[in-house]
Formats: C-alpha cells, structure tokens, sequence
C-alpha cells in the first residue's frame, strides 16, 4: 500500500521521471503532467496528498497556476509545493504572495528531495 500519492508537474520529462522514481522507490504513488493545465482534473480525480508544480513552464506558468488555484474549492484543499530551480529569495517570495505552502529547490540531492516532500506531507496531515 503506498503512503501517499503525489501530483507532479513539470514540462521537463527528465525532471518528471526523476522525481517520479525517487517518490515511488520511497513508497508513493506519482502521477505526473507535463502540462500544468491538467492540474485542476488531476487533483480532482486523484485526490493526492500533495502537488510537486514547476514554475518555469512555456504553455502556463507556475505562478499563473497558482493564481486559478483559488478558483476551485478542491484544489485548495490539496498542499501545493513549488518545486523550481529558482534562487531561494524568489521562490520565498513567491510562496508568501501565493497559495503555495511552500517550496523544494530542484537538486541532485535525491534524499534530500524525499525528504522535504515527506515532511510538507507531515505538516499537512497535522494540520487535518
């Protein structure tokens, strides 16, 4: 039974399968877009614990994503971290004008990664 799924999005297919192997050989389910457009449907249909979205997307940016999640009632209800290559004053600055709950710098470090995404699922589920 896996501890949780996870929504990625990211319009980099290396990214995406990088994660996507790291979260699951951790014990998640992964699904993952390359389109931050499908988001909304999604999270509506899977109902994950937690959204991975990149900011840096040609089609609709990040931050534009972030925006219209205020729209829908059920994707305020799923934590939605940034995961960017960013530098870290942007990226908080993006989260404190957003409803992000918060960011993961893109890294090679993959346990580093797992770990900050099982501690956004933590804090979440404290907050249920």
């Amino acid at each position: 039974m896996p501890k949780g799924k996870i929504v990625v999005i990211d319009d980099d297919s290396k990214a995406l399968s990088v994660a996507k192997r790291l979260l699951e050989a951790a014990g998640y389910e992964v699904i993952t877009s390359e389109s931050p457009l499908r988001m909304p449907q999604l999270v509506q249909r899977e109902r994950p614990n937690l959204v991975l979205l990149d900011l840096e997307m040609p089609a609709l940016s990040g931050e534009h994503v972030l925006d219209f999640t205020t729209l829908f009632d059920f994707l305020r209800e799923v934590p939605i971290v940034i995961h960017s290559a960013k530098d870290e004053e942007s990226l908080k600055s993006i989260v404190e004008r957003s409803p992000a709950v918060g960011y993961i710098r893109k890294t090679n470090n993959g346990l580093a990664f797992v770990s900050q995404v099982e501690r956004f699922i933590a804090d979440s589920q404290r907050q249920v």
